[in-house]
């Protein structure tokens, strides 16, 4: 039965998950002092990622106050470069977006820094407690350990856990308001529009970090993630296995369109094409497409929890 769309926008990403807590929810420590520690360690694991985001946020301000202060610029250049810079800080506070303007060079050095000096701390905390089980004769819970490492540190905590939404997003054409859906739960199947379904997990997706500003984009019920089929103007989009080591065709980057709330675009990395809706249709059943930039709605997608 086809339900009406009722979505809450992804606004806050200073969380392990969007509609999740900012903490990590705690294991059973009561009696486990190992867990208790590991607890601790992934706590300040997120407050060291939380704090680098905070600093990411003040370089934003630090530039934007500098072009505002630069008077040798004409001054349609100076708006238009505010302009880029706010939609760049309102990107990577909304989807982890790294800015790609040499302005944010040096902060967004300092974050990348701050980012894996706080991975290789909680890593060790993970192998420390692993070792530590095992040491105690529980080698179920000391595998078991280093699988949880393995998800929490593939995520960006402070970024919707470098997965937008841990119990999935819907992603919706904002021309139409039909949901982005695969046309079946086959290695292979094609991505196209829908109505939305209330409780329909092929329709939900998780956007997880890929690192250098890059996502998967995670079918929540196949586990399949976007891939691309070619790089021309017209190459179908559908999911798949992810390839490891990644695939360019299945790493994509989210971009703010500026002037326009809680809108992104969605560009392939080898060809940085859109995806689209073909012939801008707004019906239920149409396909999408990699094409290039026109800067029209059916290129145009926001990121939902559905409600």
């Amino acid at each position: 039965m086809r339900t009406r769309l009722l979505l809450i926008p992804v606004l806050c990403f200073a969380a392990v998950a969007i509609g999740q807590d900012k903490k990590v929810d705690p294991p059973k420590t009561d009696d486990d002092p190992i867990a208790r520690q590991l607890l601790k360690d992934k706590e300040a694991f997120v407050s060291s990622l939380e704090k680098a985001r905070e600093d990411m946020l003040k370089g934003f301000d630090k530039y934007y106050e500098a072009v505002k202060a630069n008077k040798s610029l004409k001054i349609e250049a100076q708006l238009a470069q505010l302009e880029k810079i706010e939609a760049d800080k309102k990107a990577f506070e909304e989807a982890g977006t790294i800015p790609g303007t040499p302005g944010m060079k040096v902060a967004l050095s300092e974050y990348r820094a701050a980012q894996k000096k706080a991975e290789l701390v909680c890593k060790a905390a993970f192998d420390k407690a692993a070792k530590a089980y095992r040491d105690k004769g529980d080698v179920k819970a000391a595998g078991a350990t280093l699988e949880e490492a393995k998800e929490f540190l593939a995520k960006d905590p402070t970024v919707g856990g470098g997965a937008v939404g841990a119990a999935g997003v819907a992603i919706v054409a904002r021309h139409s308001n039909k949901v982005i859906a695969p046309n079946g739960a086959d290695d292979g199947a094609k991505l196209m529009t829908a109505d939305f379904v209330k409780g329909d997990q092929g329709q939900l997706w998780k956007v997880v970090a890929a690192g250098e500003g890059l996502s998967y984009i995670e079918n929540v019920k196949t586990g399949m993630v976007m891939t691309a089929t070619g790089k021309n103007n017209g190459a179908e989009v559908f999911i798949s296995k992810k390839i490891t080591p990644a695939s360019e065709t299945q790493l994509w980057k989210l971009s703010a369109v500026p002037g326009q709330k809680d809108v992104q675009k969605v560009f392939a990395k080898p060809s940085g094409k859109l995806i689209g809706v073909d012939a801008k249709s707004k019906d239920a059943g149409a396909r999408i497409l990699l094409w290039a930039d026109q800067n029209e709605a059916p290129q145009w997608f926001g990121f939902f929890v559905p409600k």
